[in-house]
């Protein structure tokens, strides 16, 4: 009786988690589905369920790469306020590269393990530049909260409507009637519209700027307090 000959290894999967992950940021997290992944890698869905189980694990995967990926690191000489707004413009380049990513981390569909570490890191980053803590802390999750929040809103007023009209030119034409109809309040109510002329990203830049000068303020009167304190000892 002969030995059978040795069979030949079979072809190589031609998918794997990460290809069906980076696929899927190519396509866009907020338009991709398990049929155009599978046309995009020419597989069929069987295929793409031998490695994930369904969208909701192929969106995860796809974050924990992009987040992964995403270069926020300032130079370590950096003080701490360029060091956030390193991140925070990191954080808005993540989002506007990866459609449907801040959507689905706001929504707490997503929390990319990767970002939590990167949330830790950036905290103990500013611990190393004399902020205690608790001021870390709330320094970096306030300011992600923001750049996310403020993402969405102009994301949310940038889609089109059935007419073809963008919402973001509806959303003017209303604050100016509205400034037309309210004489006292005019100055006020065209300030809006003239933010939502300037564009999504002038406005969070202020709105980041108002709230660093409250944190270094902050900073300012906590470590005049300590000042103060160890010199009563």
């Amino acid at each position: 009786m002969t030995d059978a000959p040795p069979r030949k290894p079979g072809r190589p999967s031609r998918l794997s988690r990460e290809k069906i992950a980076r696929a899927a940021l190519d396509i866009g997290l907020d338009r991709v589905t398990l049929t155009s992944l599978a046309t995009r890698l020419g597989a069929d869905h069987s295929s793409l369920y031998r490695h994930v189980t369904g969208r909701e694990e192929i969106i995860a995967l796809a974050a924990q790469i992009a987040v992964e990926e995403l270069d926020w690191r300032a130079p370590e000489a950096t003080g701490w306020r360029d060091e956030l707004v390193i991140l925070t413009d990191a954080l808005w380049a993540l989002y506007e590269h990866n459609p449907g990513l801040a959507q689905a981390v706001h929504r707490g569909e997503i929390t990319p393990q990767a970002g939590m570490r990167s949330f830790a890191e950036s905290v103990a980053r500013l611990q190393t530049k004399g902020f205690p803590l608790d001021e870390a802390l709330m320094a970096v999750d306030m300011l992600v909260d923001m750049v996310g929040e403020c993402f969405l809103g102009w994301w949310s007023i940038s889609t089109t409507d059935d007419d073809g009209r963008q919402q973001r030119q509806r959303m003017i034409d209303l604050w100016e009637a509205q400034a037309d109809e309210a004489p006292d309040y005019r100055e006020q109510l065209m300030g809006m519209s003239a933010i939502m002329h300037a564009g999504r990203r002038q406005w969070w830049e202020n709105k980041r700027d108002l709230v660093l000068e409250g944190i270094a303020a902050t900073r300012a009167r906590n470590a005049a307090l300590d000042d103060t304190a160890a010199g009563d000892l």
